[in-house]
C-alpha cells in the first residue's frame, strides 16, 4: 500500500449526521481479487464500536474504474471520533491487516453535507447511485435541488437522498448527489418514475447548466453508528 493511501487513512476517526456543517470523508479502496471477505471482517473487527455521533460505512463499488470498495466517514468535526479512543498500536495493527489485501486506488475525497433527506429509511436504503457533477451556478443548483426533493417526496417514500459539496479530491467534480434504494433494480425503477414527473422537468430547467463527471453504484457491506 502506497504512502498516499496510508496518509488518507491516518486521518480517520469518525461519525454520520444530517447538518450542513458535517464533514464526509470517502476513502476509495481497490481490494485484491478474492480478498473481499478479509477486508469486510477486518473492518468489522475494528469499527464495530460506539461513536460520539454517526458511524463508519464500508461499501462495495461498481462502475468506478480502479475502485472496488469505499470507506465512508462523516460527522460533526467538533464532535468527532469513537466513544472509546483506539490506541495507536490498535490502529497500526488494523492498517497492517488491511494493507495485505489492497492495491492502490485514487479518487478519495472530503465533502461537506448540504442536504440530507432525513425522513428516509437507512436500513432499507442499502444501495446507492452516485453522480459527481459540476453545476455552473452552485447556489442556483442547491435551491432547485431542494425544491425538486420536496416535489418527489411521495415517490421517494422511504428512500434516502443526499447532496454534498466536494472540498478536496474526487474525480474532478465540485458536488456529489446520491439516490439510495434496496438494490440496483429498485434504483432503476424509481429513476424512471421520477423522470416522468413535472418536478423533474422543472428541476432540469431551474438548476442551470450541469456537467456530469461520473456516475457509479455502491452497496453497503457494513454500517456502524
Amino acid at each position: 500500500m502506497k504512502k498516499k493511501y496510508l496518509f488518507l487513512l491516518l486521518s480517520l476517526s469518525f461519525t454520520v449526521c444530517t447538518f450542513a456543517q458535517n464533514s464526509v470523508r470517502v476513502y476509495n479502496l481497490d481490494v485484491k481479487m478474492g480478498h473481499n471477505s478479509d477486508i469486510a471482517r477486518n473492518f468489522a473487527d475494528y469499527w464495530d464500536v460506539e461513536y460520539k455521533t454517526g458511524g463508519m460505512i464500508l461499501q462495495s463499488v461498481s462502475f468506478l474504474e480502479g475502485v472496488t470498495h469505499r470507506v465512508i466517514a462523516s460527522g460533526d468535526p467538533s464532535n468527532w471520533g469513537t466513544k472509546i479512543e483506539k490506541s495507536q498500536s490498535e490502529w497500526q495493527a488494523h492498517l497492517s491487516k488491511q494493507r495485505l489485501h489492497l492495491n492502490d486506488a485514487e479518487g478519495s475525497m472530503v465533502m461537506t453535507n448540504l442536504k440530507w433527506r432525513r425522513e428516509g429509511d437507512w436500513e432499507r436504503s442499502k444501495a446507492s447511485k452516485y453522480w459527481e457533477i459540476i453545476p455552473k451556478d452552485p447556489d442556483k443548483f442547491v435551491k432547485a435541488y431542494d425544491k425538486f426533493m420536496k416535489g418527489i417526496s411521495d415517490i421517494l417514500d422511504w428512500r434516502v437522498t443526499s447532496l454534498a459539496s466536494i472540498d478536496m479530491g474526487g474525480l474532478g467534480g465540485t458536488h456529489s448527489t446520491s439516490l439510495k434504494g434496496e438494490d440496483m433494480n429498485d434504483l432503476i425503477l424509481i429513476e424512471r418514475e421520477i423522470q416522468k414527473t413535472k418536478a423533474f422537468q422543472d428541476f432540469l430547467e431551474e438548476r442551470g447548466e450541469v456537467e456530469i463527471i461520473k456516475s457509479y453504484f455502491g452497496y453497503y457491506v457494513h454500517r456502524f453508528r
